[in-house]
């Protein structure tokens, strides 16, 4: 189908391209002065199955590590940490705060790192050193020890979540990226329920060192020996993967041309980075990572606290964090394999932000006494909601993003925000309103309820943006993301042939 555009008014640009849908079936190339983006697709589905074999397993033990050492202080707080290390007042609380200025100053920095020196440099490195300091845990003595430990973990660990969601963007097409962001990310909830058991088992043993102390050092040692083990395993870039084919990295290629990126391995640039920030779009998106960010630090982090108000002993909370977790980590996996099949992202979100809204809101209205049985089954919304913003927000704003250095500054800056919620849920979970928390719960429920409201505007203007694009340039047929080569969009987004993810 030929369409010959004029200059479109709303724009302020002129467009004339002849353009062939990428899901026509009659067609294997794109033929719109796109010619080298021919792929073959036994090519193709090796070449897939090659990096989530290869890859994600990789990276999904590197996040259980990631978790399990940036999750486990809660843990050991239920064994008696805070009363070991001599902590008092909101002393727990405030180093709980503290410890999320790292991600919000730093995730940009090292993101960027990440693009400019390759994830293989920069991403295992980053484990190598948090498992170092996690080790170093074991022989605190007191507040200061812990906090000083803490905030290098934090510096550590900061830069890793995004360089990651990036570093998969380099390798997947859009479609693929949030079920496959799930895939590593999912492994939190596993790492919650192996920590869980882990924690159960060795508060049980008896030595000359505490349970808490054991937790660190165990679960330390794991994140080195994977660091430096990681190394030698995950590429740069799909040019350095020496187990693919020249057929398959070609392919791999024109994919990428095709429906990611508008150049592959763009040269560093950091101005291109911090200009795509002055989209107000993004400042939306700031707002959401804030809003979706305080849930995700409650559960992750004060799930254990929020287990133990219904009254179990230490052992049975950490036993019943398990189940939870296990059915948090299927729910995402299942909700992002859909987004991504469907192409739709809105919908998808708001059902994950309603399941933890409600799960927040029941605990806060609940007595967690007289009301067990559904106090624990809200926990269940928790873990079903709470982990699908993370996967499903920063798939979205990469999928709308055609350049690498953009992609990964914004990647950067949207986790760092996220942090900032992290912030806010760190200082509402204090000692004063211990043990029922119902300020905390409530506040975090609301922060849900924006969220929705911030996800159902940006898909409803995207919506909007593609069908005045569409009428602007003639069309009976809408026009789909997937149907004009990233490639070709030289002014990104801006281009009228550009249609947003929904």
């Amino acid at each position: 189908m030929d369409n010959s555009f004029q200059k479109d008014a709303e724009l302020g640009k002129d467009v004339s391209a002849h353009i062939t849908p990428a899901n026509d079936s009659s067609k294997n190339s794109i033929n719109n002065g796109s010619s080298d983006l021919y792929i073959d697709p036994v090519a193709e589905r090796s070449y897939v199955r090659k990096i989530d074999m290869y890859l994600l397993p990789v990276l999904s033990i590197m996040y259980f590590c990631r978790y399990t050492t940036g999750g486990n202080i809660g843990n050991a707080k239920t064994d008696g940490m805070d009363k070991d290390l001599g902590l008092v007042g909101e002393e727990y609380s405030l180093m709980m705060t503290l410890i999320n200025v790292p991600f919000v100053l730093l995730e940009p920095v090292q993101t960027m790192m990440v693009k400019r020196y390759g994830g293989r440099i920069v991403i295992p490195s980053l484990l190598f050193g948090w498992g170092i300091v996690s080790m170093c845990q074991t022989v605190v003595k007191n507040y200061a020890g812990i906090m000083v430990c803490r905030m290098l973990i934090a510096c550590f660990q900061s830069g890793f979540f995004s360089g990651c969601i990036f570093y998969l963007t380099l390798f997947y097409k859009r479609d693929e990226l949030a079920f496959r962001t799930a895939a590593f990310y999912g492994t939190a909830t596993i790492a919650g329920a192996f920590t869980g058991l882990l924690s159960y088992g060795v508060f049980q043993i008896h030595s000359s060192l505490k349970g808490w102390q054991i937790l660190f050092l165990i679960e330390g040692a794991m994140t080195l020996i994977w660091g430096v083990v990681s190394f030698w395993i995950i590429p740069s870039t799909i040019s350095d993967c020496k187990w693919l084919t020249p057929e398959e990295k070609a392919a791999a290629l024109a994919r990428l041309r095709r429906d990611s990126t508008a150049e592959v391995n763009a040269t560093y640039n950091l101005r291109t980075g911090l200009v795509t920030l002055l989209d107000p779009k993004m400042w939306a998106f700031m707002l959401l990572c804030i809003s979706y960010g305080v849930a995700t630090k409650s559960t992750g982090t004060f799930l254990p606290q929020i287990v133990a108000r219904l009254g179990y002993s230490t052992i049975k909370t950490n036993l019943y964090l398990v189940a939870p977790n296990l059915v948090g980590c299927v729910f995402t996996l299942m909700a992002t394999y859909s987004s991504d099949r469907f192409k739709e992202r809105t919908m998808h979100l708001c059902v994950g932000l309603s399941f933890t809204m409600v799960g927040y809101l029941m605990l806060a209205g609940l007595d967690p006494l007289q009301n067990t049985a559904a106090s624990y089954a809200a926990t269940f919304l928790l873990s079903m909601g709470t982990y699908i913003p993370s996967c499903l927000v920063h798939s979205w704003h990469n999928n709308i993003k055609t350049d690498e250095n953009s992609r990964a500054m914004v990647t950067g800056v949207m986790v760092g925000f996220s942090s900032v919620g992290a912030i806010i849920s760190a200082q509402m979970f204090r000692e004063a309103w211990a043990p029922k928390y119902i300020q905390a719960l409530g506040v975090t429920g609301a922060f849900q309820a924006l969220a929705i409201v911030i996800t159902a505007g940006l898909g409803i203007w995207m919506r909007r943006e593609n069908k005045k694009r569409d009428r602007a340039m003639g069309l009976n047929t809408p026009l789909k993301p997937e149907d004009t080569p990233q490639c070709d969009l030289v002014g990104g987004d801006k281009d009228i042939r550009f249609r947003y993810w929904t």
